[in-house]
């Protein structure tokens, strides 16, 4: 999205969009707006040319003073139920039914939507995230872009804000669109450090396969030496603030194959999507450095591809985790758990306030949940939760709070050869089991578990983007840190 703060209204070329609620006439805008439509403006909503039903978009043809205009409306609803996320899910629709009509130029009533300043928090954001184009290698693509201009002055301190927030999602989807023979842990890490390297109080470091097996990182490695790309373990520390680190831990599995435990050929269609969860502490950690947060946070990300090779994993093996524990493989297919275990360890070593890992996990979770709600598991209590809960209600991303008791501990232990093990193998429970998993390694700090296997995705289109990778938990997290309530 570009933006035009010099414009006017006389310029004719340009589609005008407005905003409209049901109680219309109390705004404090009505008499520009109808002086705008000739005195006409009650005239075109009782014609039903503008409705003010929610979200209701009407575009045609108007005159306005005394030029004939592309007139863009979508409708607010009552002014007394207008939140901030009511005005992000109205302004992006209206924005992707001018991309529709390949709109390239239009002119913004802001006041027509909110005179509050953070509306222009939500322009930003929204201008870059719901008309979000996927990936793609097709040779006609050419890329939208709308070029917006305002009717008065606006913030644009607060509209760079957002627009950072917006291109940081944008990063991340890109990366979980990627196909695998393009991302893989070699070259996620080389984009990694393209975005990162130089930045101010920022620092990478990547551990290489041979790294990670004379360093002990067993289950990373093992995970990823069944392919020909092997695996990495990366650390991007951002160190703006004097308090503990925050730590983020993402799995990156850039493609499962399900190694041995081969997926169906239907399953594997999609499987690019697995490394979603490293995509998306990328997302978090791009916007707090690009906003220059004062924050103190640490990224760990597990990089590896889950394929069938001589040396990959074997149902009945056991690797030695990098806290010593002895895994016994039962499923190759559950190899996030693998990767973020000794993930989980490196965090550790950094001392964190509180350990915050995100996968697509588990499709258990899917089952339990559906595709709109993300799982999330804690070694804590449930009053530990309430603020990250609060963080996901204000952005309008859904959590729920799912069991992990001593129950599955105890399944995670039910093995003779080993500590533990990676799967029961059992049809039921499995996102918790996976989770108890993962608490073998916290060591008792402070963790959150943020299954995203149904979320990473958005199955249809929606104010916040098409049907692709979604950047799930990005907003949430990002204010979640912001609150800073994990150092009370």
């Amino acid at each position: 999205m570009k933006y035009n703060f010099e414009s006017n209204l006389n310029d004719n070329n340009k589609a005008i969009v407005i905003g409209v609620k049901e109680d219309f006439e109390n705004d404090s805008n009505f008499e520009e707006l109808d002086a705008l439509f000739n005195g006409n403006f009650k005239s075109y909503i009782d014609a039903g040319v503008i409705q003010s039903k929610f979200k209701k978009i009407e575009s045609s043809s108007a005159v306005l003073q005394t030029n004939v205009r592309k007139v863009y409306t979508v409708g607010l609803g009552k002014s007394e139920d207008l939140t901030q996320l009511k005005l992000q899910e109205a302004f992006g629709t209206v924005l992707q039914a001018l991309k529709k009509d390949k709109v390239t130029d239009a002119y913004l009533y802001v006041d027509s939507f909110s005179s509050d300043d953070d509306f222009l928090y939500d322009v930003g954001l929204m201008g870059e995230i719901s008309v979000y184009e996927p990936f793609n290698y097709k040779k006609d693509f050419k890329p939208y872009e709308l070029t917006l201009s305002f009717n008065k002055e606006v913030n644009e301190d607060k509209l760079k804000e957002g627009q950072q927030a917006g291109e940081a999602m944008n990063f991340s989807r890109n990366l979980s669109e990627m196909p695998p023979n393009v991302l893989y842990p070699e070259s996620l890490v080389e984009l990694i450090e393209k975005e990162f390297s130089g930045k101010d109080n920022v620092t990478i470091s990547v551990k290489d396969d041979k790294t990670l097996k004379e360093e002990g990182y067993g289950l990373l490695h093992s995970v990823g030496d069944g392919s020909e790309r092997k695996p990495r373990l990366v650390t991007i520390e951002y160190k703006n603030s004097d308090k503990a680190p925050i730590a983020l831990v993402g799995k990156g599995i850039t493609y499962d194959s399900g190694g041995y435990s081969l997926k169906p050929r239907t399953g594997m269609v999609s499987m690019k999507y697995d490394m979603s969860g490293a995509a998306n502490v990328l997302g978090m950690m791009k916007t707090l450095v690009d906003q220059k947060r004062e924050v103190n946070v640490v990224a760990v990300l597990a990089l590896a591809e889950n394929m069938v090779k001589g040396n990959a994993n074997r149902p009945d093996d056991v690797v030695i985790a990098k806290n010593g524990l002895s895994v016994e493989i039962t499923n190759t297919d559950a190899e996030g758990r693998l990767v973020l275990g000794d993930a989980v360890t490196e965090a550790i070593t950094h001392k964190p306030v509180v350990i915050m890992d995100f996968a697509t996990l588990t499709g258990a979770v899917i089952g339990a949940l559906g595709e709109s709600r993300t799982g999330l598991f804690t070694n804590q209590s449930r009053d530990y939760l309430t603020d990250v809960l609060k963080s996901s209600e204000k952005v309008g991303e859904k959590l729920w709070h799912l069991p992990m008791d001593e129950s599955d501990e105890a399944a995670v232990k039910d093995t003779q050869v080993a500590d533990i093990l990676n799967s029961n193998l059992r049809p039921y429970g499995g996102a918790s089991f996976a989770a108890a998993f993962i608490n073998q390694f916290t060591e008792d700090y402070p963790w959150l578990h943020f299954d995203i296997a149904g979320t990473s995705q958005f199955a249809k289109q929606n104010a916040y983007g098409p049907k692709a990778a979604s950047g799930v938990m990005i907003r949430t997290v990002v204010d979640y840190i912001l609150d800073g309530s994990m150092y009370d």
